[in-house]
């Protein structure tokens, strides 16, 4: 790899290795206290470095494993020290261990300290100590002082060689921003007049978890490093120069046939989605289709869509199945797919919707993490590895196989009414039915595109050949009425007086007098009865004419409505019913006959490929011999990857164990298999950092990236300065001023997305913005979701659920789909670094112990966890009413889920209650912050969302996120 490719494999290198968000709690976390004189030494006491060795030999440590040698660490290297007077501690806005200054370093056997040099991971301070802050806590000093000094040192950073070097610059930075001595153990105080706070004389060293977590994004990394020529899909999402627009895609006759399968048959695609599958069926290698998706706006039947038109592709030309990978960054979006590939609701079609081989029972397979795989066997999930242990075992096991065979040649007998005993006639016939089912779609769709030119006003094609009939009768009676009218005409002439015929205005007023209201349209009261034969003449031509060509007309429709009946015939024949009832089965308008053909045709395509692909597997296709089993040689990779893609499609992992999924073994060597996954699916990708996912990229041939901008954005592992110095060390920046450059475009690592990357690289745009857009929004009521379209969406969504307040058939007719309970309330209390209001959570177990019971009759049907959520900006608060609930309602406290926003992410509730916190004298900091979280925590309530707290403390602009709140709820009280 050469050039600005390799510059910003390098930097998004950096920014991994750079991580310093570490996760670390001294009530949970191993530490090991040393003696600060040994950190400035860089040696430690060779046992206590011993110990520190055998604990990380019995961990997932995956840097151990391959290193053993040395250790990523974390030296906690400054401590606030917790002091108690009388028994209580004096400082309640502090742990009673609370880290503020973190070391980075490499700890070899035998106890010598070193800097990492190739990871360049530098000395932090905890973001939530350094000022500004949204709440006044224990500070260390402020964020511009710790950022400037590091866009001040990146030549420094580069320069240090030696373990004195990197003490003299953690040093030199603790000085800096703290403004204390180092090595004096306390800090100046916060405010005037107050004693300086004193730290802890020890210093604990943690194993860095963080490392482990991107072990595998950092070897792929490294290996791509060593490439040459990267693939054209990576290239595509690293380039700095934004895709080049194309027109988005019509959906017309040809993008219709190209859609090939549903995976549900309840409801047809929405016309958004639609135009991403089309979109979708367009992409060449090396191609990035990025999808805003908002909430209720249904991106997971989207990605089902795609799973299943790629699936039944690949079905129709024989080809091997297709290697879809899905993934994102968080286990909750994982398993999310996971559970949807397992939850495909069935219409009633036979046997043909259920798994025709034993031991699956999703279209999703789950590559957890070592430390995810003891949840994955709880929650029911099949879930394997690269090496196929657990699921893929189960199923290859021999026993397994034959039972497959069984069930395989039973179902597919008792589905098509044959007495098969060869699999591979089973899979000949599934294969032959899935090309009529083709077929069938496609002369549909040409006969829908052909009617057409016969109607017009979506009229019904039995009322199109009703109405030719009756005009073709009308035209020939008016033929036949012609020459008895004509001898009317030379009988007026007649009665006209021989004197009067001389005196053309008496004939012109006998005349006029004489026609008729159908005459008025080829006759001139001028004319003379000679002229008048002639035009009679011409209209007899005519009507002749008229005739024929709408005899012809009548004639194709009532062709094609033969065609049209016997097409419908042969489906139903293969008991495929397009028209439940049949009045509609002429309702022809081409675009709604293709919403029937997701629920009835493209259904039933999908669960034949289903099928075709089980007869495939259980045949033995790509089998691995018993010493192949659990090795991850290239061609061994290629059919267990193979074999597993024809009984699960979709292959579900986060994007830190995806490297090692696709790391081979060959010639004693161990690469990766680049541009093997033919389709990346990214979901919330809009929670994704780039430098995490960018490295995944070269595994696949195309990629499709699902998220929303407005949804709770990424941990993002650094700050702005750090990542403007990385980018300049690295040499994708010139200078410091051209950094902006790259957050123009995405590529960065503060403050960016996979989906803003994504953006980037896509070639379509949608309401101004790069990308494709979910419009059709459809969880909550319009009321609620209008919310959100105001306070981001720019009116972009379209409401589909209707007004609350108009629907009839609501579960809770009285009450408002937005309202408020107002709590009076001056200030809100702190604890720690966190806030809690008494009043509003006692008032809200109040409110629950009073209509619980209402709510969950009103709710016959629903899970009684789906019924009530509620969100408060707070932990302190979710403790605080959580306590409210055990004390008032005990049997409510494991039936309603309370959280702060992120706790909610990807869920819906039908009644959301929204606690404020905030007293009227503080404003409302949290709500007005940032506004994807108000745009998450009301998008989570399907019907009702109230708000508990002081009014007072929001805004009245509705510019803002509290105003537009304030305006919303304000005349609702409940």
């Amino acid at each position: 790899m050469k050039g600005l490719a390799q510059a910003i494999t390098r930097y998004f290198r950096s920014v991994v290795a750079a991580n310093s968000h570490s996760s670390i709690d001294f009530k949970t976390d191993t530490f090991y206290i040393l003696h600060p004189a040994d950190i400035i030494s860089g040696q430690i006491d060779q046992d206590v470095s011993a110990r520190i060795f055998l604990e990380a030999s019995k961990s997932d440590n995956e840097g151990y494993k391959l290193q053993k040698s040395a250790l990523n660490i974390l030296i906690c290297m400054k401590t606030v020290k917790s002091v108690y007077e009388a028994y209580e501690r004096t400082q309640d806005e502090i742990e009673e261990l609370t880290g503020i200054y973190f070391i980075p370093a490499i700890l070899y056997k035998g106890g010598k300290l070193a800097y990492n040099s190739g990871d360049k991971k530098i000395p932090w301070f905890p973001r939530e100590f350094l000022q500004p802050m949204v709440e006044a806590k224990l500070s260390v000093g402020h964020v511009d002082v710790a950022d400037r000094f590091i866009s001040n040192h990146v030549d420094r950073m580069q320069q240090i060689q030696t373990w004195g070097d990197y003490v003299t610059f953690f040093k030199t930075f603790y000085e800096f921003v703290t403004k204390a001595k180092f090595d004096k153990n306390e800090l100046p105080s916060q405010e005037d007049g107050d004693t300086p706070l004193e730290l802890e004389n020890n210093v604990y060293l943690f194993i860095d978890n963080t490392v482990n977590s991107t072990f595998h994004i950092m070897n792929l990394y490294n290996h791509l490093l060593k490439t040459d020529k990267p693939n054209s899909l990576y290239e595509q999402f690293i380039s700095r120069k934004p895709a080049k627009l194309d027109v988005l895609i019509e959906n017309n006759l040809p993008n219709m046939k190209l859609h090939s399968g549903q995976m549900g048959g309840e409801y047809p695609l929405s016309p958004s989605q639609r135009e991403a599958v089309n979109h979708f069926n367009h992409m060449e290698n090396g191609e990035i289709l990025a999808v805003n998706g908002p909430p209720g706006t249904g991106k997971t039947t989207l990605l089902q869509s795609i799973v299943a038109d790629l699936y039944v592709q690949k079905a129709l030309k024989q080809e091997k199945a297709p290697l879809i990978v899905a993934t994102s960054t968080n286990n909750q979006a994982v398993t999310n797919i996971i559970t949807s590939f397992g939850n495909i609701n069935k219409v009633g079609i036979s046997n043909l919707e259920e798994r025709w081989i034993e031991g699956v029972n999703s279209f999703a397979t789950y590559f957890p993490s070592t430390q995810k795989t003891s949840e994955a066997q709880q929650n029911g999930y099949q879930f394997t590895n690269s090496t196929g242990e657990h699921f893929v075992t189960s199923i290859e096991a021999r026993e397994n196989l034959e039972k497959s065979k069984s069930k395989l040649l039973h179902n597919c007998n008792l589905y098509f009414k044959t007495q098969f005993t060869e699999l591979s006639d089973c899979q000949k016939k599934l294969h032959n039915e899935l090309l009529f089912m083709e077929a069938k779609k496609r002369a549909l769709l040409d006969l829908c595109n052909e009617a057409k030119q016969y109607t017009a006003n979506e009229t019904r094609m039995d009322i199109c050949f009703q109405t030719l009939e009756e005009e073709i009768g009308r035209l020939q009676d008016s033929l036949q009425n012609i020459h008895p009218r004509l001898r009317e005409w030379e009988l007026c002439y007649k009665n006209i007086p021989f004197f009067f015929r001389w005196c053309a205005r008496r004939v012109q007023t006998e005349f006029r007098l004489f026609m008729n209201e159908e005459e008025l349209l080829f006759l001139k009261d001028t004319m003379k009865l000679k002229e008048i034969k002639e035009a009679y003449s011409l209209h007899f031509s005519y009507l002749q004419r008229k005739i024929v060509e709408l005899k012809k007309k009548r004639d194709r429709v009532k062709k094609w409505m033969e065609q049209y009946d016997n097409e419908l015939e042969l489906l139903r024949e293969h008991d495929v019913v397009l028209y439940d009832n049949e009045e509609h089965k002429y309702e022809v308008d081409i675009d709604k006959v293709n919403e029937q053909l997701d629920k009835k045709i493209r259904y039933v395509e999908f669960w034949l490929a289903v099928h075709y692909f089980e007869c495939r597997w259980v045949s033995g296709e790509d089998a691995l011999k018993e010493k192949q089993v659990g090795t991850t040689y290239k061609n061994v990779l290629e059919k267990f990857y193979n074999r597993l893609a024809m009984v699960t499609p979709c292959l579900v992992m986060t994007f830190y164990v995806l490297p090692k999924h696709f790391l081979a073994f060959g010639d004693q060597l161990k690469f990766f298999l680049y541009d093997f996954i033919d389709l990346l699916i990214v979901d919330e990708a809009g929670q994704v950092s780039p430098e995490i996912a960018a490295g995944a990229f070269s595994l696949a041939k195309k990629a499709i990236v699902v998220g929303d901008v407005f949804q709770i954005e990424p941990v993002w592992s650094i700050n702005r300065a750090l990542d403007k110095a990385l980018a300049l060390s690295n040499g994708v920046i010139k200078k410091l001023e051209q950094y902006e450059e790259l957050e123009s475009i995405g590529i960065h690592g503060f403050g960016s997305s996979v989906m803003r990357v994504a953006a980037k690289s896509c070639k379509y745009q949608k309401y101004d913005n790069r990308g494709l857009f979910l419009s059709e929004h459809r969880r909550c009521y319009d009321e609620i979701i209008g919310y959100c379209n105001k306070l981001v969406y720019k009116g972009n969504l379209k409401p589909m659920r209707g007004r609350g307040k108009e629907h009839g058939k609501r579960a809770i007719q009285q009450w408002p789909q937005l309202g408020y309970r107002q709590i009076d309330s001056d200030a809100s209390y702190k604890k720690g670094t966190s806030r809690y209001n008494r009043r509003e959570a006692i008032q809200i177990a109040q409110w629950l112990e009073d209509h619980f019971e209402y709510i969950l009759n009103s709710y016959p049907e629903q899970t009684e966890k789906n019924l009530i959520g509620i969100i408060t900006p707070f932990k302190a608060q979710v403790g605080c009413i959580q306590a409210e609930i055990r004390k008032r309602t005990p049997h409510l406290r494991s039936r309603i889920t309370v959280g702060t926003v992120h706790t909610f992410q990807g869920g819906e509730r039908n009644i959301i209650l929204l606690s404020t916190v905030y007293g009227k004298q503080e404003g409302c900091f949290f709500i007005d912050a940032n506004k994807s979280l108000m745009n998450v925590a009301v998008s989570r309530a399907k019907d009702h969302f109230f708000v508990f707290g002081e009014t007072q403390c929001l805004k009245d602009s509705i510019n803002s996120a509290s105003g537009l709140l304030k305006a919303s709820i304000i005349e609702n009280p409940i």
